[in-house]
């Protein structure tokens, strides 16, 4: 498979309607507001991975990233985080992720995570604002295993799906 990575604009339109994914949500999500939350309302930045090793071109996967703030209390008790102040915590969330199905078993998604952790690290290190939690919301429990096998935990008892990573090891 021959990829690239960039950043969902008006020429990718013509392949979002073939992207195929269990989860009719993560397909319809790209279908019908990625575009739309990155370019008007200024809402998630969406990237997107071309296949560009078939005729013609194929989407085989894509990630959003969005700012998101975490109730202190929220936090299941994290010793690296007991230090920090008691109001919300600022991080990046990982919105959506999702893998064509015909790419699936690949290591797409794993490429894709390590792209979205890449960029939310460069903006942590370099960016004009600073975070500490990368977060993400586990569509189902396939979901959970691939966070947890990246070190991301359930952010509490009360919400199992919603997982985070600590930034600050990885700084």
């Amino acid at each position: 498979m021959t990829i690239r990575i960039e950043p969902l604009n008006r020429a990718h339109r013509p392949l979002l309607t073939d992207f195929q994914n269990p989860h009719s949500s993560l397909a319809e999500y790209l279908r019908r507001f990625a575009w739309r939350h990155a370019e008007k309302d200024l809402l998630a930045r969406t990237y997107v991975v071309i296949d560009a090793g078939i005729d013609p071109p194929r989407l085989a996967g894509y990630f959003s990233l969005t700012t998101v703030s975490v109730e202190r209390d929220a936090v299941a008790p994290l010793p690296a985080l007991d230090r920090l102040p008691r109001f919300p915590i600022p991080g990046i969330l990982l919105a959506r992720l999702a893998v064509d199905t015909r790419v699936r078993g690949q290591g797409l998604g794993r490429y894709l995570f390590e792209e979205a952790l890449g960029l939310t690290l460069q903006l942590a290190h370099a960016g004009p604002v600073t975070f500490r939690l990368l977060v993400t919301d586990a569509i189902d429990v396939e979901a959970r295993s691939f966070y947890a096998h990246f070190g991301c935990q359930p952010l509490s008892e009360t919400f199992p799906c919603r997982m985070f990573l600590d930034l600050r090891p990885l700084l």
